[in-house]
């Protein structure tokens, strides 16, 4: 290639130095590319995924190991849904309610409990020779309950003193609620992000009519309750020797 300063000679020269500007051009481009991929690989290492893109173009940071990896990984098929790996099995620690299915008998003969097993063909008697068991999971609706508190008045036949056991405790002052109504109303609203007037809604349904005013109330009075473990939590905080805080924003 001729020097910057002199001018080329013919077209074929000129045609020389415009291809190998081309190139070099191109492979500028690519090497900008390339270190902008590994930028955005370091903030999204430090400050979290800002972009899918980056995802795809991972490969040509990686190099060919990990864009093979990457390829196999996508083109895996999913694991079919009567593979006889996964457990379906339900949780253990639920309650079961065994229903027991029996077919069409006769009265023709009784078992030990008097009950029938009689054969409807012949007559003649059924024994046990295994049996299929089957689960099936099943919801059951929460549902609110009235606690009645009763204090007997005694008196004495001789002096005739009278006495009566002390009223329990509420968790709010001459309120109705109970202590597990008004855990269940906080966990649904900061825990569920149910808002209180859903809640009056769901509540409605089962008949029990709790306006939004008073579930508001709860949850101030109750936020009061909470106070002291507040305390507890923040002495144990400011015990350690050193505190870290985490200033991630979370969009609300």
């Amino acid at each position: 290639m001729p020097a910057p300063h002199q001018p080329p000679q013919n077209i074929d020269e000129l045609l020389r130095i415009i291809a190998a500007r081309d190139s070099e051009v191109a492979l500028l481009k690519l090497m900008v590319d390339k270190l902008k991929l590994q930028l955005l690989r370091r903030v999204r290492s430090e400050f979290g995924t800002s972009s899918e893109q980056l995802t795809a173009q991972m490969p040509l940071i990686d190099g060919g190991e990990n864009a093979m990896a990457t390829r196999a990984k996508a083109a895996s098929a999913p694991v079919p849904a009567n593979d006889p790996q996964i457990d379906r099995s339900l949780p253990a620690h639920l309650p079961r309610d065994v229903r027991e299915h029996l077919p069409e008998i006769s009265d023709t003969h009784q078992d030990t409990n008097g009950q029938s097993c009689g054969c409807t063909a012949c007559g003649a008697r059924l024994r046990k020779i295994g049996q299929d068991v089957s689960e099936q999971l099943e919801y059951v609706p929460a549902h609110f309950k009235v606690i009645r508190h009763v204090r007997p008045k005694l008196a004495c036949v001789a002096c005739h003193a009278i006495f009566q056991a002390s009223a329990p405790s509420r968790p709010i002052a001459r309120g109705v609620a109970g202590a597990g109504l008004l855990a269940h109303v906080l966990v649904s609203k900061y825990c569920d992000h149910l808002p209180l007037y859903r809640q009056s809604g769901i509540y409605a349904r089962s008949g029990v009519e709790l306006d939004r005013s008073t579930l508001a109330g709860w949850v101030d009075q109750a936020d009061q309750l909470l106070d002291p473990l507040v305390a507890a939590l923040g002495r144990y905080t400011l015990a350690a020797a050193k505190l870290h805080a985490d200033d991630t924003p979370v969009p609300v």
